[in-house]
């Protein structure tokens, strides 16, 4: 077990290495940036559904949003704010938007 452990710190140490050097090229950096823009909102529309009680039918059947479009959107798909609107609205949620 202390092999696989001295093993495992070598390879993340390596790729903390590689990925600091690949956030240093701002495209791959913008990218990365995006991606989790987008999983954090799915985060969020995923956790307040789970706290609603709510599965994805019953909370399409009360937004007006089709099933898959809420399973995409829990997969880190984008979507329209009004889309996100109709969602929030049926969880008693608004959408607040944060350029920083």
């Amino acid at each position: 077990m202390k092999d696989l452990k001295k093993y495992a710190e070598g390879v993340t140490d390596d790729l903390d290495d590689f990925f600091a050097e690949m956030m240093k090229d701002s495209n791959y950096r913008n990218g990365v940036n995006a991606e989790k823009a987008k999983l954090a909102s799915a985060a969020a529309i995923l956790e307040a559904r789970e706290a609603a009680g709510l599965s994805q039918q019953s909370l399409a059947d009360k937004s007006g949003v089709p099933k898959s479009t809420i399973s995409r959107i829990e997969k880190g798909n984008n979507t329209s704010i009004d889309t996100l609107t109709k969602i929030a609205n049926a969880l008693g949620k608004k959408v607040t938007v944060v350029l920083s």
